[in-house]
């Protein structure tokens, strides 16, 4: 992800001025370029979602 899609997905997500991002994981050009927001108290984990695609290739042959 460039800074620029980087900045827009943190918007995205809803993170507040007050929240401290401890970690930011993107996926090695797989993801979908938004992130998913796991609080700690104040604190946060973003990760990058995986798209659609790369999720149901990794998925096949599992049953659900």
């Amino acid at each position: 992800m460039t800074w620029r899609e980087i900045k827009e997905a943190v918007e995205k997500a809803g993170v507040r001025e007050d929240e401290e991002i401890t970690l930011i994981q993107c996926e090695n050009g797989k993801g979908d370029h938004t992130f998913h927001k796991v609080t700690f108290g104040k604190r946060l984990k973003l990760a990058e979602n995986v798209s659609e695609d790369v999720a149901r290739k990794e998925a096949g042959g599992c049953a659900i």
